[in-house]
C-alpha cells in the first residue's frame, strides 16, 4: 500500500475502534474535512497510524505490530521536535500537536517508556492551557462550532488521561479540577431553559441539583475521573491528619456521597439503543470508574494504612468498608468482562488496571475463613487472570499486570490474615510486603516492565498457571513455600502470627483457563471469550 492508502485505512480503523472510547481527541467530520483537504500535519498522521495499527488485524502488521507502532511514533516525535509547525505559535498547529502528543503519550506509557509519556502528557497539558482550553471558547475568537467542540472533547480527554496515569503514589495530576471552567460535554441538543454543567458544578453538592442543568455520559465519566483523583489523593498520597474518615464531614464520606449521586445520574442516562456504542462505552467507563473508586477507597491495604494513622478507627466500620470493597470488586470484574463479551471495545489499557485492582481484592478474600466466599473469590480471580491474558494481544502491560497479580495471589496466604485481621497485625508487614502491596495498586508502576514485582518474581509460588500467549516469557517458578528465615520476604505462612493451617483448598486454584463472566456462570463453564478480530469486531453493531 502507498502512504495515502495506509493513512485512509488507519482512519477507518481509528474511528471504528478508538475514537470516543473514551478519548474524543478529534471531531470526526472536521477531521475528515481536513484530511480531504490535505491539512493533517505529517507528525499527526504518523501518530494516528501508530495508534490505529494496534487495532488492525491486517497480515502486514500482525507479526511486527509493536515495532511498527514504535517506528511511526518515533517519526512523529522527531517531526514535532524538528518542524517549525510542530511547536510553533499557530493555533491550528497547536491543536494538532496536542492531539499527536496525547496519542504518543499513550503509546509510550503502555510500552513502558514512562518518563517519555510523562513529558508528552505535560507538554500537551501546557499547550492546552496556553490556548486557554480549560475555559469556554470565546465566540469572538472566530472558531467555528466544530472547532469549539473538538477543543472541548480534546481537553476533557487530556483530563481523563491525566487522571488515569496519576493512579499512583506521589504522582500529582497536571490539571487541577478548580481550574476547569469549560462546560462538560452534552450528548444531545440543549432544549430551551437548559444549560450545560461545569465540572465544578457537577461536583458541588450545593449547586449540582439545580433544575435545567444538563450533562452527558461523557461528562459524567469526567466527573467520576475527578472523584477517582480525589480518592487517590485521600487514600494514597495524603500524610497530614485530617477529619477521621468514618465521620460525616471527612473527605472520605464526601467522596462516597458524590459517587452515589453521580451513579444515580449515570443510571438515568443509560442509552436506549444498544447500537449507540459511543454512549454505551462512556456508560461502561463511568460505572467502571465508580466501582474502581470504591475499591481504592475501601481497599484492605489502604484501610490498614489509615488505621495506623487513626488508632481509634472502629472495627465495625473497617469491616463494613472491606465488605463494600469486595462487593464493588465483584461488580467491577463482571462489568468489564460482560462489556467485552458483548462486543464493546474497551480500548484503554486502563481497564486492565481496573481488573488488576479488583483482582487484588479477590486474592485477599481467597484465603479468608469463609469457604463459600473463598470459592466465589477463586472464580472471580480466575476471570481476572483470563481477561488480562486476553488483553495482552493489544496491550503488553496487561501481561505485566497479570504477572504481578499472579505473584500477589501467591503471597496472599500471608497478606489475608494480616489485612483482614486486627489492626496490630498490620505492623507484621515487612518493607518488601509494603512494596508489593503498593505496586499492585499503582498504575504507573504497573506500566514498567522492570517494576519491583518483576524483580521478586523469581521466588514466586505459581498457584495459577500462566496462560501461553504472544510475548509471554518462559520462566522457572519455585514450587516450594518460602522459608521462615527468608530475609527478602519476611515471615512465612508458618510464622507464629499466621493461622495454623494457611493452605488453600487445591480445588480453588486448580482450574482450566477459559474466559467468562463469573456472574453468568451456570456451572457449565460460562461463555468463552474469543480472540478479537479488530477490523470486523463491531461490524454487526
Amino acid at each position: 500500500m502507498n502512504a495515502t492508502q495506509i493513512f485512509n485505512e488507519a482512519t477507518t480503523i481509528f474511528f471504528r475502534h478508538y475514537h470516543n472510547k473514551p478519548y474524543t481527541l478529534f471531531n470526526a467530520p472536521l477531521f475528515h474535512r481536513k484530511a480531504s483537504a490535505g491539512q493533517i500535519p505529517q507528525y499527526l498522521q504518523f501518530a494516528f497510524i501508530a495508534t490505529a495499527v494496534r487495532f488492525s488485524s491486517q497480515v502486514q502488521w500482525k507479526q511486527r505490530k509493536q515495532s511498527t507502532i514504535d517506528s511511526y511514533a518515533r517519526a512523529s516525535w522527531e517531526l514535532i521536535m524538528s518542524s517549525p509547525d510542530g511547536l510553533g505559535d499557530s493555533d491550528s498547529s497547536d491543536v494538532s500537536v496536542i492531539q499527536a502528543l496525547a496519542l504518543l503519550a499513550i503509546i509510550d506509557a503502555t510500552a513502558g517508556r514512562r518518563r517519555a509519556a510523562w513529558v508528552k502528557i505535560g507538554m500537551a497539558v501546557r499547550i492546552s492551557q496556553d490556548l486557554r482550553m480549560m475555559e469556554e471558547p470565546d465566540v469572538e475568537a472566530g472558531l467555528g462550532l466544530l472547532e469549539r467542540e473538538e477543543r472541548r472533547g480534546l481537553f476533557w480527554s487530556l483530563f481523563l488521561l491525566d487522571r488515569f496515569v496519576c493512579c499512583s503514589f506521589r504522582r500529582p495530576p497536571a490539571i487541577k479540577t478548580k481550574d476547569c471552567r469549560l462546560n462538560l460535554p452534552v450528548d444531545r441538543a440543549l432544549k430551551e431553559g437548559e444549560v450545560p454543567m461545569t465540572l465544578g458544578g457537577l461536583l458541588d453538592s450545593k449547586v449540582r441539583g439545580r433544575a435545567g442543568q444538563v450533562v452527558g455520559l461523557s461528562g459524567l465519566s469526567v466527573g467520576f475521573a475527578a472523584l477517582l483523583g480525589r480518592t487517590i489523593d485521600c487514600m494514597m498520597n495524603r500524610d497530614e491528619r485530617a477529619i477521621e474518615p468514618w465521620k460525616e464531614p471527612s473527605d472520605y464520606s464526601s467522596i462516597r456521597t458524590s459517587l452515589e449521586f453521580l451513579k444515580q445520574m449515570a443510571d438515568s442516562h443509560s442509552p436506549d439503543e444498544p447500537s449507540d456504542t459511543d454512549r454505551t462505552s462512556h456508560l461502561v467507563l463511568s460505572l467502571t470508574l465508580y466501582h474502581l473508586t470504591h475499591c481504592i477507597l475501601s481497599h484492605p491495604f489502604l484501610l490498614g494504612v489509615k488505621r495506623q494513622t487513626y488508632p481509634a478507627t472502629p472495627t465495625a466500620w473497617v469491616e463494613a468498608q472491606i465488605a463494600s470493597c469486595w462487593s464493588h470488586a465483584l461488580d467491577l470484574t463482571t462489568l468489564v468482562v460482560d462489556a467485552k463479551r458483548a462486543g464493546y471495545m474497551l480500548a484503554p489499557s486502563f481497564y486492565s488496571y481496573c481488573v488488576l485492582v479488583a483482582g487484588t481484592v479477590h486474592a485477599i478474600l481467597l484465603h479468608g475463613e469463609d469457604m463459600p466466599a473463598s470459592e466465589r473469590a477463586s472464580k472471580y480471580l480466575k476471570t481476572s487472570f483470563d481477561y488480562l491474558s486476553e488483553m495482552t494481544e493489544m496491550w503488553h502491560n496487561s501481561y505485566i499486570m497479570s504477572d504481578a497479580l499472579r505473584f500477589f495471589t501467591n503471597r496472599c496466604v500471608r497478606y489475608s490474615s494480616i489485612l483482614l485481621g486486627p489492626a496490630p497485625l498490620f505492623k507484621n508487614l515487612t518493607q518488601t510486603d509494603i512494596t508489593v502491596l503498593r505496586a499492585v495498586l499503582d498504575y504507573w508502576t504497573m506500566m514498567d516492565p522492570r517494576n519491583p514485582i518483576s524483580d521478586l518474581n523469581s521466588i514466586n509460588i505459581d498457584c495459577f498457571a500462566n496462560t501461553p500467549g504472544k510475548g509471554d516469557r518462559e520462566r522457572e517458578r519455585e514450587t516450594q513455600s518460602l522459608t521462615p528465615d527468608d530475609t527478602t520476604t519476611g515471615s512465612s505462612a508458618s510464622s507464629k502470627n499466621e493461622p495454623d493451617n494457611p493452605t488453600v483448598d487445591p480445588k480453588l486454584v486448580d482450574f482450566p483457563l477459559s474466559i467468562s463472566s463469573p456472574a453468568s456462570s451456570n456451572g457449565e463453564g460460562g461463555t468463552e471469550f474469543h480472540k478479537w478480530d479488530w477490523d470486523n469486531e463491531l461490524g454487526a453493531m
